[in-house]
């Protein structure tokens, strides 16, 4: 068996973990050779299947459009083996260096381009093997030809004889090339089952780890994988693919009301707009004034998010206040929670409301506000304390009198609206991060203005977690073929996804603008932190680009489907479109999130 050098220190599996395991990690090897060479007879006969096998491949079918197309081994759950069209150009050498074994197949003699491959896999420390395909049909002309003086065994040996001295023609005789000949009708017979012998031994010596790329594929949940099993056995891929979509509506378009209410004078409107990235003067901002300026409930939308809206609500300090009158003015069905702001020391009429809130049972928060007010009076005195004293002293005496009026468990945050940033702002994202639904908590955490590090690091994780419904449902649903790739997606629902990444990490020009003008930096200053092609602009062209650019992962994104969604062979058998579609989002997803991580650094000259 012809054998390469393989790497000098292959990462070592989990040591109870079984040969051929899951838990060791997969090997993918690609079997290459050009379209009608054999390579479906081939493909049985590595994994040990006869012709009429139900898993079997199909044997004459139309070749693949120039993407690997996947055949899972029967037996040993972790060797994937990839069927792939040599054609012209870079696309077998791409996928080539995802594979970790490499199945080189011919009908006739090898070429030169078999062997540049060969020498390219060699060098890269992979297994290579050569397979002729066909065989039967020439021991069958020769027969024939010769009659009484057909010997099989001489027959075979000048077949490989032949394979073997077109490879070394072509400079491939160190270490000597060795042919396997397989049937083209009957993979049990001539050197089938010594083929599969051999990948088998690849599997056991280079078993690997899971490559980092799927680190985060574990977040798909358990009621995901049933919720999909359910589908498939239903109504097959369509069902699943409408289960899918129907997901990820319903997460892109769920509404989260908030309100925000408190006395005249609070501060109200400014903290509106300092939640929602803007100045009191910007377009669209809450109208703002020494005096109440809200008499009813008036709705402001997130800038490009118009399903997350905060209310800013009318005063509640006036005379004949009553909270459930208050509340029913104010619509109270209408809203997810409350937020219950005060300028200075909470007062009856702010426990009063926060009273009627939880008797007709939802949440409220209380943000003690202009806290940077208190700050700066304390600063004053002869021996000012330190900050940390100041905000501390505020809370304990919040907390004294919600404890005295019941309410001891309330949070309470201290926040100022002209560096909404600072203070209790990580604390106060995070709680309600932590209390809301899913779908409310996914659209908070998008319609946040990119003020940290850390909100930044957050949507990415929390976008990462729907690149593979995405890339499922844009490569089955009303497929295309795109010119130029050798697979179809629906390029508008990347289109849709794509910008909406732009304007979740503020890449958008309007995101772009308004930081500029918050941080008083040139707008230019901070594009020129935007390095990625797709930071810079989107259209069908540049997606249909960066599709044919995605690399890395492409196959080892199997190892994770392949083995946790149930349906997963029957969408990978379809080709390639899924795992470059998945590739092209998460690499999409990650240059994105650290262009934003670029220009708020930028655009504050530090590390946020």
């Amino acid at each position: 068996m012809n054998e390469a050098p393989g790497p000098e220190m292959p990462p070592q599996p989990p040591a109870d973990a079984s040969p051929g395991s899951r838990d060791r990690g997969d090997v993918s090897v690609v079997i290459v050779g050009v379209p009608g060479c054999g390579k479906s007879a081939l493909l049985n006969a590595a994994r040990g299947l006869a012709e009429d096998d139900a898993r079997a491949a199909p044997l004459g079918a139309p070749a693949s459009s120039g993407g690997p197309v996947l055949y899972p081994d029967p037996a040993w759950p972790n060797l994937l083996l990839w069927e792939l069209p040599l054609t012209e150009g870079e696309g077998p050498a791409r996928w080539l260096a995802e594979g970790d074994v490499v199945v080189l197949a011919t009908d006739g003699l090898f070429g030169a381009s078999h062997a540049r491959l060969a020498q390219e896999a060699r060098g890269a420390g992979k297994m290579v093997h050569f397979a002729r395909t066909k065989a039967d049909l020439d021991l069958h002309t020769l027969r024939r030809l010769l009659g009484g003086r057909y010997d099989r065994a001489q027959a075979l040996d000048a077949l490989r004889a032949a394979c073997a001295q077109s490879l070394v023609a072509h400079g491939l005789g160190e270490p000597p090339p060795v042919v396997f000949l397989v049937s083209g009708h009957e993979p049990q017979e001539l050197d089938g089952p010594l083929l599969r012998q051999a990948l088998v031994g690849d599997v056991r010596v280079y078993e690997r780890v899971l490559h980092p790329v799927i680190s985060g594929f574990e977040q798909i949940s358990e009621w995901e994988v049933a919720e999909i099993q359910e589908a498939y056995e239903l109504g097959g891929l369509a069902e699943v693919v409408t289960r899918v979509q129907c997901s990820l509506e319903t997460l892109w378009n769920a509404r989260l009301d908030v309100a925000v209410t408190g006395e005249s004078g609070a501060g109200k409107s400014t903290f509106v707009n300092a939640l929602r990235g803007l100045g009191d003067e910007d377009e669209g901002a809450a109208q703002t004034g020494v005096t109440e300026t809200t008499a009813q409930p008036t709705a402001y939308p997130y800038p490009g998010y118009p399903n997350v809206t905060l209310w800013d609500l009318p005063g509640i300090g006036t005379p004949s206040f009553r909270a459930d009158c208050y509340l029913e003015a104010v619509e109270f069905p209408r809203y997810d929670f409350f937020i219950i702001l005060a300028s200075e020391r909470f007062k009856e009429n702010h426990v009063r409301l926060a009273q009627a809130i939880v008797e007709q049972g939802k949440r409220f928060y209380f943000v003690r506000a202009k806290v940077d007010n208190d700050l700066e009076a304390t600063r004053r005195r002869k021996n000012p304390p330190e900050e940390e004293e100041v905000l501390e002293e505020i809370r304990r005496d919040c907390r004294e009198r919600l404890s005295q009026a019941g309410l001891g468990d309330t949070k309470v945050f201290l926040l100022s609206s002209f560096e909404i940033e600072k203070y209790d702002f990580q604390a106060f994202e995070d709680t309600l991060e932590r209390e809301l639904p899913g779908h409310k908590r996914h659209a908070f955490l998008l319609s946040l203005p990119n003020l940290s590090g850390a909100i930044i690091e957050k949507k990415r994780q929390l976008l990462h977690q729907e690149v593979w419904k995405v890339a499922l449902v844009s490569s089955l649903v009303a497929a295309v073929p795109l010119p130029g790739l050798a697979f179809t997606c629906d390029v508008s629902i990347l289109l849709r996804k794509l910008a909406a990444y732009r304007r979740d990490f503020g890449l958008d020009a309007a995101s772009l603008a308004r930081l500029a003008e918050r941080a008083g930096k040139p707008l230019e200053a901070l594009r020129a932190e935007v390095h990625s092609v797709l930071g810079r602009g989107i259209n069908k062209e540049v997606v249909i680009g960066l599709l044919g650019k995605a690399t890395g992962g492409a196959l080892v994104v199997v190892n994770f489907f392949f083995h946790r969604i149930p349906i997963y062979g029957a969408l990978a058998s379809g080709g390639i479109s899924f795992h470059t579609t998945y590739s092209m989002l998460s690499q999409c997803l990650e240059e994105l999130a650290a262009d934003s991580q670029r220009v708020l650094v930028k655009a504050f000259d530090s590390e946020v």
